[in-house]
C-alpha cells in the first residue's frame, strides 16, 4: 500500500512552493482587509468615542499586515527582490503598531492618578526612531542593518506580548480583552517565524525547515486575523441585539 497521499505529488516543485506562497500571501491580505473593514465600522457605530484613540495604532498595524501581504504577492508574481524589502518592514510595523495600539487600550480605562510604566510621548518618539531606523537600513543596506532590524523585531515582539498579557488581565470581560485575546495568537505566530528567521543566522538550520515554518506560520497568522474579525463582528452583534424589537418582549410600567 503506497503511503503517498493521492492529493499531494506529480507537480512541480518549484511551481508547487510559488503557488503555495502566493496563497500565503492572498491570505494575509484578505484577513487584513476584512479586519480592517470591520473595525472600522465597529469604531464609527459601536464605540464610545473617548476610546476612539485607542485604535489607530491597531489600524495602522493591520494596515501594515495588509502592505505586507500586497507585498508579498507583488514579489511572488514579479520577482523584484526590492519588493521583498518592504515585506521585512510591514512586518516590523505590523508588531510595532500592534503593541501600541495595545499598550494605549490598556491604559485607556484606568484611574488618572494610576501611574504608567511610560509616558504617552514616548510613543511617538518610538514611532519616529523605527522608521528613521527601517527607512536609513533601506537606503543604506548593508551587513550591519540587519541587525538593526532584528533588534526592532525582538523589542517590538516583547513589547506586544507583555502589553497583551496585561491587557487580557486588567480589561477581563471588555472589547479590550477580547479583540487582544484574539490578536495575540497571530503576534505568537509572527514572533514564532522572526526567530527562526533569525535564528538561521546563526545556526545551521536548513533553509526547507525556516520556508517551512514561514508557510505554515503565515497561514496561521491570517486564521487568527480572520478570528479577530469575527470576534470584532460578534462584538457589533451583541450590541444590536440589545436594540432588536424581536428579542425583546413588549412591557409597560404596571407589570
Amino acid at each position: 500500500m503506497s503511503t503517498t497521499s493521492p492529493f499531494v505529488g506529480g507537480g512541480d516543485p518549484a511551481v508547487t512552493v510559488l503557488a503555495t506562497r502566493l496563497l500565503a500571501h492572498t491570505s494575509i491580505t484578505v484577513a487584513a482587509a476584512i479586519l480592517l473593514a470591520f473595525l472600522g465600522v465597529y469604531v464609527r457605530r459601536v464605540l464610545a468615542e473617548s476610546f476612539e484613540y485607542e485604535w489607530g495604532y491597531l489600524a495602522i498595524g493591520i494596515g501594515a499586515a495588509l502592505i505586507y501581504g500586497i507585498a508579498g504577492v507583488a514579489t511572488d508574481l514579479t520577482g523584484y527582490e526590492w519588493l521583498a524589502v518592504f515585506t521585512e518592514g510591514a512586518v516590523l510595523f505590523f508588531i510595532l503598531f500592534i503593541a501600541l495600539g495595545i499598550r494605549a487600550m490598556y491604559h485607556a480605562d484606568r484611574p488618572r492618578r494610576s501611574s504608567r510604566l511610560l509616558p504617552v510621548w514616548v510613543d511617538g518618539l518610538v514611532i519616529a526612531g523605527f522608521v528613521a531606523a527601517w527607512w536609513i537600513s533601506y537606503f543604506a543596506a548593508g551587513e550591519w542593518t540587519r541587525p538593526v532590524v532584528a533588534i526592532g523585531w525582538i523589542g517590538a515582539s516583547v513589547w506586544a506580548v507583555f502589553y497583551a498579557v496585561r491587557t487580557t488581565r486588567t480589561h477581563e470581560g471588555t472589547t479590550f480583552s477580547a479583540i487582544t485575546r484574539h490578536l495575540l495568537p497571530a503576534i505568537l505566530c509572527v514572533v514564532a517565524i522572526i526567530m527562526i528567521d533569525l535564528a538561521r543566522n546563526v545556526a545551521a538550520i536548513d533553509a526547507a525547515v525556516v520556508e517551512a515554518v514561514w508557510l505554515v506560520g503565515t497561514v496561521l497568522v491570517a486564521a487568527f486575523l480572520f478570528n479577530t474579525a469575527v470576534a470584532i463582528r460578534q462584538q457589533e452583534g451583541e450590541v444590536d441585539r440589545m436594540y432588536d424589537r424581536t428579542t425583546w418582549r413588549e412591557q409597560s410600567l404596571d407589570d
